[in-house]
């Protein structure tokens, strides 16, 4: 990894990130039209954790967030929801080499019919 994107990641707020993307999971999830039970299925965090977390009852760890967060990003309208919250900052992409005009296969999630 780059000494630039080391750095970048270094002064990343992850537990900020967190706390914020578990205030912000419902609303996600109603904009993506997406159950509880869909995403933990999709993202493998136990849905009671997501519940919780939602409920500002347990904090999100790093992994969880991350996982929750590609499962978002490889749906066009989750990326455009991710990007106007702030959820995934370019120096985050950017420490794991995102490339957000990289051309992947078109699946279900990535051409926005979602389906949970």
């Amino acid at each position: 990894m780059p000494a630039d994107a080391l750095d970048g990641l270094k002064s990343l707020d992850r537990e900020a990130l967190m706390e914020r993307m578990a205030e912000e999971l419902p609303d996600i999830r109603n904009q993506l039209n997406v159950t509880q039970e869909a995403l933990a299925e999709k993202t493998g965090v136990d849905v009671a954790k997501i519940k919780a977390a939602e409920n500002g009852k347990r904090s999100l760890k790093w992994s969880e967030f991350m996982s929750i967060l590609f499962v978002i990003w490889n749906n066009d309208i989750g990326k455009g929801i991710l990007d106007d919250k702030g959820l995934f900052p370019e120096e985050l992409k950017k420490a794991l080499s995102v490339n957000r005009n990289a051309h992947a296969p078109e699946t279900e999630a990535s051409s926005g019919r979602w389906e949970f």
